[in-house]
């Protein structure tokens, strides 16, 4: 991802090839992981992946026509991906990736974030480590941009990086300050924009609690941290039904978020909260 940038996805008129995963050894824990981190292929663009090799994992990120997958090829001993990419589509055809190689979580490189904020405008964060640097905390992201032309042969392209100094998590060892007596509004999911209206939450410091508004239900649960680490347990809530789809669908992909969590960071009036390195969910506190 350093500068300057190269088109790894197209060379010519020549049709994308898909890639194929890197082979990686198992480890004690790799049957766990699979049960409880792969998914099924859900569309054709997914079954010719895993035809390929690899192992779905991860949302989808939509908008209109444009689809970007993740696959994997592996884990390490704790269940971080290993060998993972991510695949971007239009209307089902191949365009490329936004790595030009696989990436291994807490590696110079790896991918941590994908935003997408139109049908053709997204972008991709990645972890930038100097050899100083502790395998939890990155110094830099760096913020990739890509050009993205919609067409019967897709092309996609990065067009420049943004590098920031990343922001150490406030951890429960500082009293995680930035954690607790707000209320966390979400922003984004999945690559998509939410408002004020949207799904919410507060987290109790003395009970280990989390509750809040998952769109059209209050939910209530118990959470841990350690260090940069979080989990979620099982949510109750109400049993409200959603007055449309959009919303039922949005609800659901929430929770099912809050419940594949790992590990989080606060960086300023921001949580992002992660499943391993992929993030999953961004609030903004009020």
């Amino acid at each position: 991802m350093d500068s300057p940038l190269s088109n790894w996805n197209r060379q010519g008129l020549a049709l994308l090839q898909l890639p194929r995963p890197s082979p990686q050894g198992d480890s004690a824990n790799t049957a766990k992981c699979r049960a409880n981190q792969v998914r099924q292929p859900a569309s054709a663009a997914e079954k010719a992946l895993v035809r390929r090799g690899w192992l779905m994992y991860g949302p989808v990120y939509s908008y209109d026509s444009t689809r970007i997958v993740t696959a994997l090829s592996g884990f390490d001993g704790m269940c971080r991906p290993l060998g993972y990419q991510a695949f971007v589509y239009w209307d089902g055809r191949y365009a490329g990736t936004l790595s030009p190689v696989p990436m291994n979580s807490r590696t110079d490189g790896a991918l941590t974030s994908i935003h997408l904020n139109g049908p053709g405008r997204f972008s991709a964060d990645f972890a930038r480590y100097r050899e100083s640097d502790a395998l939890c905390c990155p110094s830099r992201v760096d913020s990739v941009a890509y050009a993205f032309r919609r067409d019967d042969i897709p092309t996609l392209a990065a067009t420049h990086v943004t590098p920031t100094a990343a922001c150490l998590t406030d951890g429960p060892d500082a009293g995680t300050p930035g954690l607790f007596g707000k209320r966390w509004i979400l922003s984004e999911m999945e690559g998509r924009r939410f408002n004020a209206e949207a799904p919410h939450m507060e987290f109790d410091r003395n009970q280990n609690r989390v509750a809040g508004s998952s769109g059209c239900n209050r939910f209530i649960g118990a959470f841990q941290t350690d260090g940069s680490r979080l989990t979620f347990s099982p949510m109750a809530g109400t049993k409200r039904a959603c007055i449309d789809n959009d919303m039922q669908r949005a609800e659901t992909a929430f929770l099912k978020s809050l419940s594949s969590t790992t590990r989080y960071e606060v960086s300023g009036n921001t949580l992002h909260l992660f499943s391993n390195e992929v993030q999953v969910l961004s609030f903004e506190s009020r």
